[in-house]
């Protein structure tokens, strides 16, 4: 008894030693990985090394109108203006989470007063506005002046400087989260320097812009068009670029960094026929070989975009009829690897593209048609947005918890409650030759 007791003060006094070391070994508290990317600041009117430019002075070649056609703002001498009753411009890519950079003057000869005065905005997600006005000398309701939340949040001061003279915002903006009920997980945020001056301190929108009534949110897709309003004044901008936060770029175009391969007959890093390849940036996946290039690590909660376009070449025993391929997700750390490994999947196959398949006995509960195909599981999607055969089509996956939703091009067409919530993604290889241009994460 003697001896256990005081083994067991023993084994406590290690314990408690343990928090002792923490505190005076400077590297218990030393983090290595990962390490930050390298990113050059610019300065001046030169943006980050990292940041999409979307507008350069010379054209508008990453926007279009609302409706997809050419925009009819005018470009003169390094800056756009809005062209009265043209209507409003969007980017022509998506986009979330961001930090945005964007340089606007009013016209400097004056005309009109409060809201009718070199009237504009700046609309994230195409959904909720930060308001643009001639906001010098000129009083109008506080939550619709230069550096609101349009009809929601008062800017803190009001750093307008005079007609004529070039402003600039730089914007902080956090993507709203929605469940799959439409119900809002999390708001979206926004910061705002107006001038080099906080106007906004990361307040919490309430919801879509609304020129009458209360605001309110309206379930939309995790990506979207950045809008510049057109509102019959000629406001001019300069200087616009952005940058994507929070993605992981899991393919990096130069090697499979981050990846592994499994063919069935040759098993895991076995690639000799080179089944998957990188190529112009892009992962090119030959389909001869049955198996899939997986992800190292495993991911919960995420928004993944996948880039992709069918080949032309098909192989034994699929020579014929659809090609297909898929991307599957929630692959378990435990899980051996095998084709096909228990997993959730999102059919990217000719014809069926969004569909969902439960491999090896998973489950999906969901509203939408549901059969037992080839002892599994098979969620039909509602419609059909696939882009024609060598074209580019984009899939959307968002994984929030077990609650999970498929869109193709855009569009919704899948969604359910998984029996699986975390693990690896990978993308199959067969059969059919297919191209990869991109897959890109974003934490939830």
């Amino acid at each position: 008894m003697t001896y256990l007791k005081n083994l067991f003060t023993a084994l406590l006094l290690a314990i408690s030693a343990i928090p002792a070391i923490a505190q005076t070994d400077p590297k218990a508290t030393e983090v290595w990985d990962p390490e930050p990317e390298v990113v050059l600041p610019g300065g001046g009117n030169k943006a980050p090394s990292d940041a999409i430019i979307l507008f350069d002075g010379k054209n508008l070649d990453k926007w279009t109108d609302q409706k997809g056609n050419k925009p009819g703002w005018i470009v003169k001498d390094g800056i756009v203006t809005v062209k009265p009753g043209s209507g409003s411009i969007i980017t022509k890519q998506n986009f979330a989470d961001c930090q945005l950079h964007i340089e606007w003057r009013t016209p400097a000869v004056v005309k009109g007063e409060g809201q009718e005065r070199g009237n504009s905005g700046v609309i994230m997600q195409s959904h909720y506005e930060l308001q643009i006005l001639d906001s010098y000398k000129n009083r109008t309701y506080s939550n619709g002046q230069a550096g609101s939340i349009y009809k929601q949040y008062v800017p803190q001061v009001n750093a307008s400087l005079k007609p004529g003279e070039w402003q600039k915002y730089d914007i902080i903006y956090t993507a709203p989260r929605f469940n799959i009920d439409s119900s809002v997980k999390t708001p979206a945020y926004i910061t705002v320097l107006h001038n080099g001056v906080l106007v906004q301190n990361h307040v919490a929108i309430k919801g879509t812009v609304a020129h009458v009534g209360q605001p309110k949110y309206q379930k939309h897709p995790f990506a979207l068009p950045l809008l510049l309003q057109e509102h019959e004044f000629p406001v001019s901008f300069r200087n616009i670029w952005i940058r994507e936060l929070g993605v992981q770029k899991l393919l990096n175009g130069k090697d499979k960094k981050g990846w592994y391969t499994y063919l069935d007959t040759l098993g895991k890093d076995n690639d000799v026929h080179n089944n998957f390849a990188i190529e112009n940036g892009m992962v090119h996946v030959m389909g001869k070989y049955f198996g899939y290039l997986a992800t190292q690590k495993s991911y919960d909660n995420y928004y993944l975009k996948v880039v992709f376009k069918w080949g032309t070449k098909q192989y034994h025993p699929r020579e014929k009829g659809a090609r297909d391929a898929g991307i599957l997700y929630h692959f378990g750390e435990e899980d051996k690897d095998v084709v096909w490994p228990r997993s959730i999947e999102c059919q990217i196959q000719e014809g069926d593209c969004g569909d969902i398949w439960c491999v090896q006995h998973t489950s999906v509960v969901t509203p939408n048609k549901s059969a037992i195909e080839w002892d599994q599981q098979r969620v039909y999607r509602t419609a059909n947005f696939e882009n024609p055969r060598g074209e580019w089509n984009t899939i959307e996956i968002i994984c929030n918890g077990n609650q999970i939703e498929h869109y193709v091009n855009g569009h919704l067409v899948n969604w359910g409650v998984a029996s699986l919530s975390h693990g690896r993604i990978l993308l199959q290889s067969e059969g059919a030759e297919i191209w990869y241009k991109s897959v890109e994460l974003t934490p939830l």
